[in-house]
């Protein structure tokens, strides 16, 4: 199974003061990496945590894999915000669908319940999801 982190994974681990701490530390634990990503991700995560530094470690370990060329998936990734505007879909969600899209067998790892559970790959089938508990 190919493990794809959203955000809200990374900067609960990242951060020991987020309410998902423990749950993203027991994931890392538990999972074998890599997770895949995708750029925009890493740039919120970066923003939130106020540096780059951490996850730019985690990519240089090998814990993170940027498994998405934004530029040659643009236009599928554009049609999902089209799509989902009305929730409205931020980039780094509808890079998460598209990943799920592409690795077969994939699963979101993401602490948006609400959107995700709403989200579709390939117009239909529901995106593969772990959720805190």
């Amino acid at each position: 199974m190919k493990k794809i982190a959203d955000a809200g994974l990374l900067i609960g681990f990242l951060d020991r003061k987020d309410s998902y701490h423990h749950w993203a530390a027991e994931i890392f634990e538990r999972e074998s990496p890599p997770f895949h990503t995708a750029e925009p991700i890493l740039a919120e995560v970066a923003a939130v945590m106020g540096t780059p530094d951490e996850v730019l470690r985690m990519l240089q370990l090998g814990d993170l894999v940027i498994s998405l060329d934004l530029q040659a998936e643009a236009a599928a990734v554009r049609a999902l915000a089209v799509k989902y505007k009305d929730r409205p879909m931020d980039l780094g969600d509808a890079c998460c669908v598209r990943l799920s899209e592409l690795l077969p067998g994939s699963v979101v790892y993401t602490v948006d319940r609400t959107d995700f559970s709403v989200y579709r790959k390939h117009n239909r089938q529901s995106v593969p999801c772990i959720f805190p508990t």
